[in-house]
């Protein structure tokens, strides 16, 4: 579970540098709000296709903070 709980942790991180609650995060990768909790918790472990969503939805933001 280490390493769901560092792609928590790092999402976490990322989400609240792009200024996003989990609601938010959640609505922008068209997952529910609980996937978003469970990501950041290190309670389930993340498929790369979640990851890759939640990342780019984050990335999405962050340009849009940067423009």
């Amino acid at each position: 579970m280490e390493v769901e709980s560092r792609i928590g942790s790092t999402m976490a991180g990322l989400r609240r540098r792009a200024d996003l609650s989990q609601p938010q995060l959640a609505a922008l990768a068209g997952v529910p709000v609980s996937t978003v909790i469970g990501v950041e918790l290190g309670a389930i472990e993340p498929p790369a296709t979640l990851v890759a969503r939640l990342a780019a939805a984050i990335a999405s933001r962050l340009r849009e903070r940067h423009e």
